[in-house]
């Protein structure tokens, strides 16, 4: 019995341990690379700004955050383009809502990159580089998720800054055991996992994939 106890305990140790320094060395390599405020941001080429939860034809609150943001870098000068990627299924149409969302509030059509083909975050930074060609990018997103957006980017090849959009997730436990957990897979799969070929994949998908 108490053979498996240790084993156990030591694994959990050792899972707990991986976690904590992968993640750690995730906020080290990003430090510095985060703002707060648009008006300090950079000039960059492009906003990205990966996909959320949409309800009922709207973005969600999270996701509208990210699209706030976007839409004050590119109202400001600070970006020519804006690139959202994410799902596009009857259930999930994230990337439709998005860009209908930025058209809306007068973002020209074709300053409006669509990845239809995003539903993670490591694939929105893969595709990013690979099938939009973006070298240089700000990343939108909420500020509990800067740092592995930021650190999947650079895996990518991309000179990336980030926007972190004011939230209240840090006060949720859960949530930011799974955002570590996210992290930690971040960092290893930059390792253990070769990056796809998202142009192929593109190429293979068709138009739907195509900047519109």
């Amino acid at each position: 019995m108490l053979r498996p106890v240790g084993a156990a305990v030591a694994l959990a140790l050792l899972a707990a341990a991986g976690v904590a320094g992968s993640n750690l060395w995730v906020g080290h390599r990003t430090n510095g690379r985060v703002y707060s405020s648009v008006a300090a941001v950079p000039s960059r080429s492009v906003a990205i700004v990966p996909g959320a939860r949409v309800l009922d034809g709207q973005p969600f609150v999270h996701l509208r955050g990210r699209l706030e943001t976007a839409l004050m870098l590119y109202q400001g000068g600070r970006v020519r383009k804006i690139l959202v990627s994410g799902n596009d299924t009857t259930t999930s149409p994230e990337t439709s809502v998005m860009s209908a969302w930025l058209r809306e509030r007068g973002v020209d059509a074709g300053d409006i990159l669509v990845d239809s083909g995003g539903a993670r975050t490591r694939d929105t930074m893969d595709r990013a580089a690979d099938v939009y060609d973006i070298r240089d990018a700000v990343i939108c997103t909420q500020d509990v998720n800067t740092s592995r957006s930021l650190f999947l980017a650079g895996e990518a090849g991309i000179d990336a800054i980030a926007v972190g959009a004011p939230s209240t997730l840090s006060r949720s436990g859960r949530y930011m055991r799974t955002e570590a957990i996210k992290t930690a897979v971040a960092f290893f799969e930059s390792f253990f996992h070769a990056r796809p070929a998202a142009l192929a994949m593109a190429q293979a998908s068709g138009p739907a994939m195509a900047p519109r």
